[in-house]
């Protein structure tokens, strides 16, 4: 039977890390005390922002994996916009083919639910090369939705 991150082999780590130099998406595994969060930090040159991501109903993140294997598969290109969005919406993912990069629009979010004025919402653009890059971010991210 074929697996559903097929396109992605797996190897161990702790973090999983989308972009490169001082900007980039790394996503930290769930801690023993809150098993179905990882945290989401967001690096954009000096600023840096982060917020735990819930896991999508007990299936850990397997669907944020599988979001990069298909883009993985088609690393040669697709038409139109491909998204991913967390549970909750603290972090949403809009990838786009532009020839001989992916573009991908990051949006970090906390959301107070009554907390008062403690909202934010921080985006930005990392770019991936689909070779080399995207079969690295794609593997991390298998490994990551399977920790060791």
């Amino acid at each position: 039977m074929r697996d559903s991150l097929d396109g992605c082999n797996t190897r161990s780590m702790q973090q999983a890390r989308i972009g490169g130099g001082s900007r980039y998406l790394l996503l930290a595994p769930p801690n023993p005390g809150r098993p179905t969060q990882a945290l989401a930090t967001l690096v954009l040159g000096g600023l840096s922002a982060s917020v735990p991501v819930e896991e999508h109903y007990g299936g850990g993140f397997k669907d944020l994996a599988g979001f990069f294997a298909s883009m993985g598969r088609s690393w040669r290109g697709w038409r139109g916009r491909r998204t991913w969005e967390s549970l909750e919406g603290e972090l949403a993912l809009v990838a786009e083919h532009r020839g001989g990069v992916i573009e991908l629009n990051v949006t970090l979010q906390r959301q107070a639910f009554g907390r008062g004025s403690d909202e934010w919402t921080v985006r930005g653009l990392l770019t991936i090369e689909p070779g080399d890059e995207l079969t690295r971010v794609c593997q991390d991210l298998a490994a990551f939705a399977r920790p060791a």
